[in-house]
């Protein structure tokens, strides 16, 4: 993950002598744009993984998923507070000054994007109420799967007959990226502490692009696992794979943390 480099925000506009801020509120920090001086997270959330609606005009938006955070910042109760107007032109300068691109801009909210180091970054600032705001940022990314150990797809095995892997491809291709190899070294140790388990790997895909392409692509993505963990010596003869496309969803396509879901290699027990 390339170091987080944080942009800081313009406060020409703040004129005013402004009073020390209070103390940030527990865990909460500045993610990829910093606050205005003098103010102080009140409260915040953030998830590793999970999705906001970023919008793109007044009927247009767009869902990101990836790392979601959402600061909260406030003025000291004693401060003169600052309007709304100066606060989202600060943001306007600062934005516009570290290479984002607006994408949306009314009084009631700024929306901005940003690609840079490979990442692609997302900024909403609304509820502004001048001597308060929230700040929507995410980070976009794919469903990162925790690498199950061997033991636990035993488990989940011989308990329900399947696990569900999210092994990360290359968009559109059948090629395992490198992060998901240590889950293929766990489904080859797995097969080689049970020598008589015989699995079938289930592709499945979500509903972007036609079914026959996703039932083709399915099948492909199975079959790759099933080359790779017979390169780790395993008997290809142990292992099916098979490609149901965007048939079988666990989750709704309609958000993108839903579609991430429904990409994934389901392993079943034979």
């Amino acid at each position: 993950m390339p170091r987080i480099r944080y942009l800081l925000v313009l406060t020409s506009f703040i004129a005013t002598p402004l009073l020390a801020a209070d103390p940030d509120a527990e865990g909460c920090k500045d993610f990829y744009v910093s606050r205005l001086t003098g103010y102080s997270i009140s409260d915040c959330t953030q998830s590793d993984f999970d999705s906001f609606v970023f919008a793109e005009g007044q009927t247009v938006a767009t869902e990101v998923q990836g790392k979601i955070v959402l600061n909260r910042y406030k003025q000291p109760d004693d401060a003169a507070p600052n309007s709304a107007v100066k606060v989202q032109m600060n943001y306007l300068n600062a934005l516009q000054a570290g290479g984002w691109t607006i994408v949306f801009n009314n009084p009631d909210l700024i929306v901005a994007k940003q690609i840079k180091n490979g990442e692609e970054r997302w900024f909403q600032l609304d509820d502004n109420g001048g001597s308060f705001y929230d700040l929507h940022l995410a980070q976009k990314a794919g469903m990162q799967q925790s690498v199950v150990s061997s033991d636990d797809m035993a488990s989940a095995l011989n308990r329900d007959g399947r696990i569900s892997l999210h092994i990360n491809f290359d968009t559109g291709k059948s090629s395992i990226k490198p992060d998901s190899l240590p889950i293929v070294d766990q489904i080859a140790a797995l097969m080689k502490s049970s020598p008589a388990l015989q699995l079938g790997l289930e592709g499945n895909t979500d509903n972007v692009g036609n079914p026959q392409s996703n039932e083709a692509l399915s099948l492909a993505r199975a079959q790759a696992v099933v080359a790779a963990v017979a390169g780790k010596g395993i008997a290809t003869s142990r292992m099916t794979a098979v490609g149901y496309g965007q048939d079988k969803p666990v989750a709704d396509n309609g958000t993108e943390a839903g579609k991430a879901q429904n990409r994934r290699v389901d392993l079943v027990k034979k």
